[in-house]
């Protein structure tokens, strides 16, 4: 493959297991999105220097200003759904914590939890650890934390690497908010 600035970069090996014809045809799955902001995604393939296939590439783009906030049933907890595999309950998420508000009690994760801080002050209350912008929290799967609240306004980045809750927290009216 050649990038736009001319550097040649070769064609990764076939992986064992897949033949000689899959490869050939190696395309990515489509990416879905099912998302409510237009969609400003793009296909493209790339070629080989002797106009070979090498593979059918799909960018999804989202402007994050295109979407709504929704609102949780937990007061002053609202989120813009970025994108999320419906079946294994991974998910990008950016969430939204008015000031006071926070997450009740001590809970844990039925996989790994990773928040990035853009702004506001966001602090896990017996800990006293608190995220400021360019924060990076990682909670590992099963670990106990919380409760949390916002000292102001905040907005994480929220990636889970699998389901949110083991089960629905009492906190959530809506089995919806613990997806």
């Amino acid at each position: 493959m050649t990038t736009s600035t001319g550097q040649v970069v070769p064609r990764p090996p076939r992986p064992e297991g897949v033949s000689e014809e899959e490869w050939a045809n190696n395309v990515s799955d489509l990416a879905r999105y099912s998302g409510e902001a237009p969609d400003r995604s793009r296909e493209h393939t790339e070629t080989g220097p002797d106009g070979e296939q090498w593979g059918r590439f799909r960018e999804i783009l989202l402007q994050t200003q295109d979407l709504d906030w929704v609102e949780k049933t937990l007061a002053g907890l609202s989120q813009k759904m970025l994108w999320r595999n419906d079946e294994t309950g991974a998910s990008i998420a950016l969430v939204r914590f008015e000031k006071g508000a926070g997450i009740p009690s001590r809970h844990a994760h039925a996989s790994n939890q990773f928040m990035f801080c853009l702004s506001g002050r966001y602090t896990y209350l017996p800990t006293k650890i608190t995220l400021t912008p360019g924060s990076f929290y990682w909670n590992p799967k099963g670990s106990l934390h919380g409760p949390t609240r916002a000292e102001e306004e905040s907005i994480l980045l929220e990636i889970y690497d699998g389901p949110h809750y083991p089960t629905q927290p009492d906190w959530y009216a809506s089995p919806d908010d613990a997806r």
